[in-house]
């Protein structure tokens, strides 16, 4: 019979490394959980389509997922609005890496940008 801390690491996944030249080695990427979704989606909820709102909800979809071994979250929100302009080819690159290692899908994102835009409630993500 399954023991609670087998139950729990099966729940949180495997953690994706990913290289990332910028920083000179690799970066780790954990899956989310179903409250790490629920605040993504609040994010994009909440966005008005302006380059900050999209800044947001990127920022706080890498702050979630990018962590160390031990799978704990390694930068903030802040930290990462921070990053100038030239980091934003590295910002999109990763949060695409996290999108693809938990399962969210690019139309997925987009319904829900648009069912939150008319007022509607969306169900995916």
């Amino acid at each position: 019979m399954l023991d609670r801390e087998t139950m729990l690491a099966a729940m949180r996944g495997p953690i994706a490394e990913i290289a990332v030249p910028e920083w000179g080695g690799d970066v780790g990427i954990r899956r989310l959980s179903a409250a790490d979704l629920v605040a993504f989606r609040t994010t994009i909820k909440e966005a008005d389509g302006s380059d900050g709102a999209n800044l947001d909800a990127a920022a706080t979809l890498l702050s979630m997922a990018l962590c160390g071994d031990d799978g704990k979250p390694i930068l903030t929100v802040d930290e990462i609005k921070q990053w100038d302009a030239q980091q934003m080819p590295l910002l999109n690159r990763l949060a695409e890496q996290v999108n693809v290692h938990n399962g969210i899908d690019k139309a997925s994102v987009e319904d829900l940008e648009k069912n939150s835009a008319s007022g509607e409630k969306s169900e995916s993500i």
